[in-house]
């Protein structure tokens, strides 16, 4: 499995559920498991993972890759901490009552609809994580086969936005559309960053993507 070097920064930022002292909880998909270990994707794209070595479980039939779970664990998260409970929703379960969207993918187990791969997706697999620069929104970027359109899909919820990839005077690409408030995402010194109105609003964290 692809461990995401977010897990081990992504304390609080991004991550949906409680930094307090006391219980808190975090659902996701299952990417990895073995005897004393668990390992879930967040809905925000987040990788987290959990000891389960002294963890209450509910668990029906066992725990499989892309099963659903819910982690109680108690204080901040870090990187390998002890869950105090685990429940495991089955996959097959996820897929019951009407759970398929107009293009058939199913948000219980994460994925949803590209329309520059013509495809049902999970984010957080096919796309690149940039980060807000204020703030704890992000953003991932899904780029269509041929790179001359990029999808941005927005962790506020807000509705994806395709851009269009144009050449540069000075070489290069930027991608962004025909508007004086555009969005405009170019690759910076290794890290893709997206700026807006002369600002940069979102920015990549790391060294592990190619050009385009």
């Amino acid at each position: 499995m692809n461990k995401s070097k977010w897990a081990a920064i992504a304390l609080c930022a991004g991550i949906a559920f409680s930094c307090s002292p006391g219980i808190s909880e975090v659902k996701g998909v299952i990417t990895d498991a073995t005897m004393n270990t668990l390992t879930i994707v967040s809905g925000e794209g987040d990788t987290l993972s959990f000891s389960t070595l002294d963890a209450k479980r509910e668990v029906m039939d066992g725990i499989l890759l892309d099963d659903t779970a819910t982690v109680y664990f108690q204080g901040k998260y870090s990187f390998g901490m002890s869950a105090q409970k685990i429940v495991v929703v089955p996959k097959e379960r996820n897929k019951v009552g009407g759970d398929r969207d107009e293009h058939g993918c199913i948000g219980s187990a994460g994925y949803e609809w590209s329309e520059v791969l013509q495809d049902c997706i999970r984010i957080f697999e096919k796309g690149t994580r940039l980060q807000a620069v204020e703030g704890d929104r992000s953003v991932f970027i899904v780029f269509s086969p041929d790179s001359s359109k990029v999808e941005l899909f927005f962790s506020s919820g807000d509705r994806s936005e395709i851009l269009d990839r144009r050449s540069l005077p000075a070489g290069g690409y930027a991608w962004n559309v025909e508007d004086d408030d555009t969005k405009n995402l170019r690759l910076v010194d290794g890290h893709w960053t997206i700026s807006q109105r002369g600002q940069t609003i979102y920015r990549q964290i790391g060294n592990d993507l190619p050009s385009r």
